[in-house]
């Protein structure tokens, strides 16, 4: 006769069977099912893990135990690609990089948030990490003009502020030339418009071809499908040329996005930020959604996280180095 179980064991079971929906979803772009829920589930994966692994050892304390294996099968799974996309991250091309005393180019990217009415934190962090080049977005007028003396140490400029969240500026201390500005979304009025931004800065160590990106949140699964129609569009504009190519961004993606992946394969990036950046007040427990992609022909020296700007994103600080011929 079988004993029948009590609590807690029916509460275990539904949170159990809860669990493995959630990581099946999380999975679900891994095997090229590529639909909303696995985009929003996939933008959590390592709080995924945790949180299935926590699941797995309370049904094996009450001894559903393949309930708990299956949890644990699947954490192992996720668990992998997190590992694999951190062996592949820009965090550990700077472990390894190799310095030789090059000389590096430090290029900053903030969201700073279009409602944030005081900068004087962004500017504070961008005087003490003293960069090169320095890409916002969320950048309205009114920025430009709070911060037009604090960034007056940079001369070279390109500003397309907006009233809405997709303005964009680079400021650089080098010349800058070729600077392009594309909407990425061609039946959308240009008031409202997402843009790209493309410059070529003339660094010490020859051109750096610098582009700025900040495509819709998929917040919906039209605005999923748009975002990464906007990858494409961009991707179009990344020129296939020799001159080294960094790409930064609030991507509105995670490194276990498919259409992030797509987007970094495609035009042969490499270098997924895998330290959370957003919301800024999740601190480590938050998302990386702001990257900075480099070619093949660029060498990721550094990259660190900023701190809290105001913003609902933190920045990133990125050192970059060409790759010496053999």
């Amino acid at each position: 006769m079988t004993r029948k179980r009590g609590w807690p064991g029916p509460p275990v079971r539904g949170i159990g069977l809860g669990a493995l929906a959630v990581g099946a979803a999380c999975a679900a772009p891994m095997v090229g099912l590529d639909g909303f829920i696995g985009e929003l589930a996939a933008s959590w994966r390592p709080h995924i893990v945790l949180g299935t692994l926590i699941c797995a050892a309370m049904a094996f304390a009450v001894r559903f135990l393949l309930l708990a294996g299956s949890l644990v099968a699947l954490a192992v799974v996720l668990g992998a690609d997190v590992a694999r996309t951190e062996m592949d991250s820009a965090q550990a091309e700077a472990r390894s990089a190799s310095r030789n005393g090059d000389a590096a180019v430090r290029v900053v990217f903030a969201n700073i948030l279009i409602v944030n009415d005081d900068t004087d934190k962004f500017v504070a962090w961008i005087e003490s990490s003293d960069p090169d080049v320095v890409v916002a977005t969320e950048f309205s007028p009114g920025h430009v003009q709070q911060m037009a003396e604090a960034m007056g140490n940079y001369p070279f400029q390109v500003l397309q502020p907006r009233w809405h969240p997709y303005g964009m500026v680079i400021y650089s201390r080098y010349p800058i030339s070729g600077e392009a500005v594309t909407e990425l979304v061609k039946d959308t009025p240009p008031a409202s418009a997402p843009i790209i931004v493309t410059v070529g800065v003339e660094t010490p160590a020859g051109t750096l071809h610098v582009t700025g990106l900040h495509p819709f949140p998929p917040i919906t699964p039209q605005r999923l499908a748009r975002r990464n129609e906007q990858f494409a569009i961009a991707g179009d504009i990344l020129v296939d040329t020799d001159v080294p190519k960094l790409v930064v961004g609030d991507f509105n993606a995670t490194p276990w996005s498919a259409g992030l992946r797509a987007f970094v394969s495609d035009n042969d990036l490499t270098g997924f930020n895998t330290r959370a950046t957003w919301p800024a007040w999740f601190g480590l427990a938050g998302i990386p959604i702001d990257h900075a992609f480099v070619s093949r022909n660029l060498r990721i020296l550094d990259i660190e996280t900023g701190p809290d700007i105001g913003s609902d994103h933190r920045p990133i600080l990125i050192s970059v180095s060409p790759v010496r011929s053999p």
